[in-house]
């Protein structure tokens, strides 16, 4: 089975938290929400960029669905020509979503802790 193309992920705010270096680097990213994504660099094989501004087109579109199929379209464009994929995140809004994820996690496990202690 052949890997789809490698890529590289570029963190550009000033304001990253070091803490998040680790965990950004050890993750196998296979697919990304849109959401999180400020633009795609396609490394073609001519050596070539294509840059996908996401976000422009999560704009300009009537649904997330619509940007994503969008930019899907693009990159199977291009699919035969692609070396690698590197890409831009919005950091801060992906630390809120693992954040708040992890916040009603924890709300979870402490309630239950607490009501099995009642049990006793």
């Amino acid at each position: 089975m052949a890997k789809g193309p490698r890529g590289k992920l570029y963190v550009d705010e000033s304001n990253f938290d070091a803490n998040w270096e680790d965990v950004l680097s050890s993750i196998n990213i296979k697919s990304l929400p849109i959401k999180y994504l400020k633009h795609l660099i396609l490394n073609l094989k001519t050596k070539e960029k294509y840059v996908i501004d996401v976000q422009d087109i999560v704009r300009k579109s009537h649904s997330i669905d619509q940007a994503t199929a969008t930019v899907n379209t693009v990159i199977t464009q291009y699919k035969n020509q692609i070396e690698t994929i590197d890409f831009s995140v919005m950091l801060e809004k992906l630390q809120d979503s693992v954040n708040e994820s992890r916040n009603a996690f924890t709300k979870k496990v402490n309630f239950k802790i607490k009501r099995q202690g009642k049990k006793k």
